[in-house]
């Protein structure tokens, strides 16, 4: 009786460990296929370790109950007691991508809209952004979702002007950017900052004037490796010294700004780079575009359906398409005044996308009505910044493609197309459109663009050359005709004084 027993106790046993030896193979085979979410938690406040193995299977009917509850608080438009909830959910199920999506959405669009202060409305967006970023994808990396999400945020929330405080979304976010990068672009270069990112964090350090240094700052209390930049001008005069003009300084800054963008921001400067040699162009990462680019093309490597797969394909041509209508910063000198000026250089890689759209979906009145628009943006564009041949050959592909404006002479087009079809507008209308581009071009030579500042004045001359061409008979041009473009320039300009002096009085 007792040999019955010991038998299955012996083979059950034996079954177990055999089964327990195979649980880490069968781990590593689960990440070599990509069936794994993420990784197991590691380091979880205690909150979301205790919920996520003491409640075991509880956590889903506490779940099911708050979202209940959720979903009718938001019937309500209770969006503020909907923090909280979230705030639990999430710690319930911090694996349920779509609760992280839920909740940074709620605090970047139904939250902020409620708070009249746009800097505090800045706050629950970048709250936003953060919980998508800095905990959704911790507890789920390998999201396709949240990644669309987070993409979405810059693209929209913050790069589209539906929201009122838009611009004050920009300017935050620009100067964030700028004190993490150093500028529009990442000092001293991406190509160094991926160098070191690619190797293991004490290999830089091994360098003994750059170890010296770090520790001679240390020595002081100065935090070189901290959440910010050290103050340089809390630097002693010898130490301020090494840090800004010597080869050890220059590396340790490198190294510095290099963590900062992964452990605060998750900004790999690899994915970086190598984003920019897929485009052929320098990216302005102070702008919106370039990070809602930059997350759509990490989420695709994670998208595992064909829904997931297009949704990101169309953000990723969505952003293209406004980084090159609008993805470069300029800012004014007093550094109050920021706009989205166009991106020439990226023509081309927005071509070949819009080429690949159409080959495989020719027949699309979407994707051919987008092309068209386009094609009519590029011209203005490069007309604007003085790419008068480029902007022909578009204008050449319109007529081609879409049998649209055949016949019309270049010129024409341009001037139409800017004010509105001059030969149809009265007087004070053409002067108005007249009068816009001279604003401009008064604006982007404030702004510190003499390309596009130059390509506006021409635009302007050309449309009053047109309009005034229309009006040969004297007694019609008497009447109806447009005043001497410098009368019309020096208004323009007026104008742009008094908006500038209005904004640099502005709380």
């Amino acid at each position: 009786m007792r040999g019955g027993v010991l038998l299955p106790v012996a083979i059950a046993a034996l079954s177990l460990w055999g089964a327990g030896r195979r649980h880490e193979p069968l781990l590593d085979q689960r990440r070599r296929e990509g069936l794994n979410q993420g990784e197991p938690l590691e380091n979880a406040p205690p909150l979301v370790a205790f919920t996520t193995v003491a409640l075991g299977a509880f956590r889903g009917i506490v779940a099911d109950m708050l979202w209940m509850r959720a979903s009718e608080l938001q019937d309500r438009g209770q969006y503020f007691e909907l923090v909280q909830l979230a705030d639990w959910i999430t710690k319930l199920q911090p694996r349920f991508a779509s609760i992280w999506a839920f909740h940074a959405w709620n605090l970047a669009y139904n939250v902020s809209v409620m708070i009249p202060d746009p800097n505090d409305r800045w706050r629950w967006v970048r709250h936003g952004i953060s919980l998508l970023r800095d905990q959704g994808m911790t507890y789920n990396p390998g999201s396709a979702l949240l990644h669309r999400e987070l993409a979405w945020i810059f693209y929209h929330k913050i790069g589209m002007d539906l929201d009122q405080a838009h611009s004050v979304y920009k300017r935050e976010w620009a100067l964030e950017m700028t004190a993490l990068l150093g500028g529009a672009r990442p000092e001293p270069d991406l190509e160094t900052l991926a160098r070191i990112a690619n190797q293991p964090e004490s290999e830089p350090l091994r360098d003994p004037t750059v170890a010296s240094l770090a520790a001679e700052l240390a020595r002081h209390g100065i935090e070189v490796f901290g959440d910010r930049a050290p103050a340089v001008d809390e630097m002693p005069e010898l130490l301020r010294r090494r840090w800004t003009d010597t080869p050890e300084g220059r590396t340790l800054r490198a190294i510095a700004r290099v963590r900062r963008m992964m452990r605060l921001y998750r900004l790999d400067p690899r994915r970086m780079l190598d984003l920019e040699q897929r485009l052929g162009v320098a990216l302005d990462w102070r702008g919106p575009y370039a990070h809602a680019l930059y997350w759509a093309v990490t989420g695709i490597s994670y998208a595992r359906t064909r829904f997931d797969d297009i949704a990101l394909r169309r953000q990723i041509f969505q952003a293209m398409t406004s980084m090159f209508l609008r993805g470069r910063l300029a800012v004014s000198p007093e550094g109050r005044t920021v706009m989205l000026a166009p991106e020439p250089d990226l023509l081309p890689a927005v071509r070949n996308s819009f080429e690949e759209a159409l080959a495989r979906h020719p027949d699309d009145v979407t994707v051919r009505q987008a092309h068209r628009n386009f094609l009519v943006d590029g011209i203005m564009i490069c007309t604007a910044y003085q790419r008068t041949g480029l902007a022909r050959e578009l204008f050449a592909e319109l007529q081609q493609r879409h049998n649209e404006a055949v016949g019309v002479a270049f010129e024409r087009f341009v001037a139409d197309t800017w004010a509105g079809r001059l030969r149809d507008l009265d007087t004070d209308e053409a002067l108005a459109a007249v009068e816009a581009a001279l604003y401009q071009a008064a604006l982007w030579r404030v702004l510190g663009d003499p390309t596009a500042a130059e390509g506006h004045e021409q635009i302007a001359a050309l449309c009053w050359r047109v309009y005034m061409a229309d009006r040969q008979d004297p007694e019609l041009r008497e009447r109806t005709g447009l005043p001497p473009l410098e009368q019309i320039r020096a208004r323009a300009e007026e104008r742009l004084r008094a908006d500038l002096s209005g904004a640099s009085r502005a709380p």
